[in-house]
């Protein structure tokens, strides 16, 4: 640093003052600098010291915060898939061992005494099984969902219970702040909750005023996107902003507020209608403004002149708000009868006289005894009821009327298809015909399976291959209370009412007709029971059919481990493909976050070498700045005389 020079030849001495003690003080501050910088390592302190240079550092060290927390972030998720990854393995390796016990059984050459043994060692991996399907990891169960520190498993007298949900716990694992999973539920790698039955009735809620906007498919399937639409009458034009309504009854008060007369909008139960409130002719032309979707998204679109605009059909989605009254168009269902739900021991008829609502009949079943998991089916038109215990057989069945069909949740209906009978083994027949029915007066009745299509016909079909066969001598239909088929013997006589097999065909058993008939009825069993298709179903029926010395069931259990088996390996593979991701992701973090350190780095650590020379440099000004105020505070009048 340079020393200013001072002319006291020409100066006051206060001046000359001023002029040294200024100097003195910037070889000072920068003396002061110097040495922060050489105590610090930074180039500055404050941001007023360097403005350009201190933004720059806010904006990195804000980037190296995210990169700090989504790399923690990345490093936990780390360590729960990891843990998640080797209880999937050691659920595996248990789950092999018993389909190697299924094989061993289903030898003939497996005595029952070794099948009761080896009952016992099924019902240890069972228990180990569920131990390791409620493993916990830092304060929260792997494999409960969205449940956190609940067990998701419990171990029944007759199964094993599902507690937990089938969410995925995320987490921000990117730099780009994007979230993403890191844990799988149990009702996906165990298999822990059944198929279900899923609703087949499209139970089509009828538009109302309190219909939210939100809650409609729209005329296109896409939803629903308000903004302002035009309204022409044939003379006049009218802008109509529809962007803060809410609810259908929204979208009528502004229509009917805008609309130029004599127009007025109402709805029906699935549309909106624009219509002239009398007798007045119109020619209505209603269209989107530039760029807008609303009028084409609410089925109102008419290009054409029209003497009234009737819309289409807006697809309410089913919520746990729509009242029974409005299903089925309005027209409502009928649930005075209500339904008796059976899951294993447990069976919860269920009354829904009060019920109003579909929450309300979602929360009878959920809060039953029955452990069944009923929503509202992802396409927002049905419900399903699911499985939540692993080892029992749910039915869904009518209470003596139409309840259960009506809501389109009966496990066994006209409408199921024979393929999908006995858990999807379908019905077996032979060549020939498969069954005889015997009546009261002495009628035979032969029937031949082979006459229905016995992979996607309809259990209907059946029945009225049996009431053609019959020609009236007997009447088949479904059992009015409980699941399967109901044959009643229409004739009077001496003979026995009775079904038999021929040709030693096995089709009455797949058909639930192996019974014996009460005076002039035959009630069939139900062979559509849900049963959940996961690894602990398979133990238990394999533990089962060891009890019982069963070749055929255990063979049976077999192949259901074999199935799942693939399917949880199936998923770990997908979750090893997620750990493998992270890995790769938390390595470039690690690179951005060193890049974005050597940059701060760059910007705000001071260069030692240069503060050194700097700081000497500012020593020897400040010492020169000392000795010339020594030298010329010193001065006296004789020397400017001289």
């Amino acid at each position: 640093m340079s020393v200013q020079p001072i002319n006291v030849a020409r100066i006051s001495q206060n001046l000359q003052t001023q002029r040294l003690l200024s100097s003195v003080r910037a070889s000072q501050l920068s003396l002061f600098r110097s040495q922060n910088q050489l105590a610090t390592g930074l180039r500055f302190q404050t941001l007023s010291e360097d403005p350009v240079r201190g933004e720059a550092v806010l904006e990195l060290d804000a980037r190296l915060d995210r990169l700090g927390a989504v790399a923690n972030n990345v490093r936990t998720a780390g360590d729960v898939l990891a843990a998640g990854e080797a209880a999937m393995q050691q659920a595996i390796d248990l789950v092999r061992e018993a389909h190697n016990l299924a094989l061993q059984a289903a030898s003939d050459s497996t005595t029952a005494d070794e099948r009761a043994a080896l009952a016992i060692a099924v019902d240890s991996l069972i228990e180990q099984t569920v131990a390791i399907a409620n493993r916990r990891h830092m304060d929260g169960a792997l494999f409960s969902g969205h449940q956190g520190p609940v067990n998701p498993f419990e171990q029944l007298a007759n199964g094993v219970l599902f507690r937990g949900d089938d969410g995925r716990r995320t987490t921000v694992l990117d730099t780009d702040l994007s979230s993403d999973f890191f844990t799988i539920s149990g009702s996906e790698f165990f298999h822990a909750v059944s198929s279900g039955v899923r609703g087949f009735v499209d139970l089509d809620p009828a538009l109302s005023l309190d219909t939210r906007i939100i809650d409609l498919e729209g005329a296109n399937g896409v939803g629903v996107t308000l903004g302002t639409i035009i309204v022409t009458n044939g003379a006049q034009s009218a802008l109509v902003d529809l962007s803060h309504a809410a609810t259908v009854g929204d979208v009528i008060d502004r229509l009917n507020a805008d609309l130029p007369p004599p127009l007025v909008a109402a709805i029906n139960a699935t549309s909106i209608a624009i219509q002239s409130a009398d007798s007045s002719p119109v020619q209505i032309q209603i269209m989107d403004i530039p760029g807008g979707r609303t009028a084409a998204d609410l089925g109102l679109l008419a290009l054409n002149p029209l003497p009234s605009v009737v819309g289409q059909d807006l697809n309410p989605r089913l919520t746990p708000r729509t009242r029974l009254a409005q299903l089925l168009g309005g027209a409502g269902v009928d649930l005075s009868t209500g339904f008796t739900v059976r899951n294993g021991d447990k069976a919860v008829r269920f009354d829904f006289s009060g019920a109003e609502t579909i929450e309300d009949v979602l929360n009878a079943l959920n809060h039953s005894d029955v452990r069944v998991w009923a929503r509202i089916a992802a396409d927002g038109r049905r419900i399903e009821v699911q499985n939540r215990v692993s080892g029992t057989a749910l039915s869904i069945e009518e209470n003596g009327g139409q309840a259960a069909t009506a809501l389109g949740i009966r496990s066994l209906y006209s409408g199921t298809r024979l393929g999908e009978l006995n858990e999807g083994r379908g019905v077996t027949t032979v060549a020939g015909d498969d069954f005889r029915i015997s009546t009261a007066d002495g009628t035979l009745i032969d029937v031949d399976l082979d006459d229905v299509d016995l992979a996607n016909g309809s259990l209907q079909d059946v029945i009225d291959l049996i009431n053609q066969r019959g020609g009236g001598a007997v009447t088949a239909g479904l059992n009015a209370s409980g699941n399967g088929i109901t044959i009643t013997d229409n004739t009077v006589g001496l003979e026995g009412f009775s079904i038999t097999r021929l040709n030693v065909s096995p089709a009455i058993d797949w058909l639930g007709l192996d019974v014996t008939a009460t005076q002039n009825q035959l009630i069939g069993r139900d062979v559509n029971p849900i049963r959940v298709d996961g690894p602990f179903t398979g133990m238990l029926e394999l533990r089962d059919a060891m009890l019982a010395d069963s070749v055929t069931k255990a063979g049976f259990a077999g192949e259901r481990l074999n199935r799942v088996l693939k399917g949880m390996q199936e998923v770990q593979g997908r979750l090893s493909a997620k750990a493998g991701d992270l890995l790769r992701r938390a390595e470039r973090i690690e690179v951005e976050t060193s890049a974005a350190e050597i940059l701060r780095s760059d910007v705000r650590d001071t260069d030692m070498a240069e503060t050194i020379v700097r700081f000497q440099q500012v020593q020897t000004a400040l010492q020169a700045n000392y000795a010339a105020a020594a030298r010329s505070l010193g001065l006296s009048l004789l020397d400017f005389l001289r």
